[in-house]
């Protein structure tokens, strides 16, 4: 596929779509941030470390564009039911839009990652940020708060969600991470960037203001250009 192919493919999300899905209150990352944020490292599930800015890059002149969900602990029920709610709608990179990516970033272990993935059936890579100085620089704050609602992607009680972690929980303490899911007051958000001659520009985000407040996922399939009829 040539370059003028592949960035013809790509959804224009520009003008009055983007203002209409941006979280306009808190606002798109700055360069600042950005630069901040590019040398952070993460860690993949095998402990490679790479700096965040890795996740952009690409042979120049060729554009993408990048979904990065940020998730609570790795613990979290109300994250996991997120993240298997989008596996299950979007079950394979395949069916993201050509040349789109999405990777997810925890703040726990990166030896959670494993475990993350077989629990939630996510194809999509994970990285652990276990500083969070990544939530930290784009924005994102701390909170135990429920928020007033329920999710479509939960389904099942606070309760249940609890016991359940705490069983992952238990189950790891022989291997010595049972403590290390992530800073418990932590929350994240969802960002989208687009990538063109190595140049990051953020073009849509939502900052959770709660411990359920990730973008429900037919909202940011939208945001992806990509519905429940959408072939790839």
């Amino acid at each position: 596929m040539s370059v003028e192919q592949s960035e013809a493919s790509l959804p224009d999300y520009s003008g009055e779509e983007r203002k209409r899905d941006v979280d306009i209150t808190e606002g798109l990352p700055s360069q600042d941030q950005l630069n901040n944020a590019a040398k952070i490292p993460i860690f993949d599930g095998d402990g490679q470390v790479l700096a965040f800015e890795d996740l952009f890059l690409t042979p120049a002149p060729v554009k993408k564009r990048v979904m990065v969900i940020f998730i609570r602990h790795f613990f979290c029920g109300s994250c996991q039911a997120y993240v298997q709610t989008l596996s299950k709608s979007i079950p394979s990179p395949d069916n993201l839009p050509s040349g789109t990516t999405l990777a997810i970033i925890g703040c726990g272990s990166h030896s959670l990652i494993s475990m993350y993935a077989k629990e939630t059936g996510c194809p999509f890579p994970i990285y652990s940020d276990p500083s969070s100085r990544l939530f930290d620089i784009l924005g994102m704050t701390r909170s135990l708060s429920l928020g007033e609602s329920t999710p479509d992607y939960i389904h099942e009680s606070v309760f249940a969600s609890t016991i359940k972690a705490i069983g992952q929980i238990l189950k790891r303490i022989p291997a010595g991470d049972g403590w290390n899911g992530g800073d418990v007051k932590q929350i994240g958000g969802e960002f989208l960037f687009e990538v063109h001659e190595c140049v990051i520009d953020p073009v849509w985000c939502h900052r959770m203001r709660n411990t359920r407040d990730h973008t429900e996922v037919p909202a940011l399939k939208r945001v992806l250009d990509l519905d429940d009829d959408s072939k790839t």
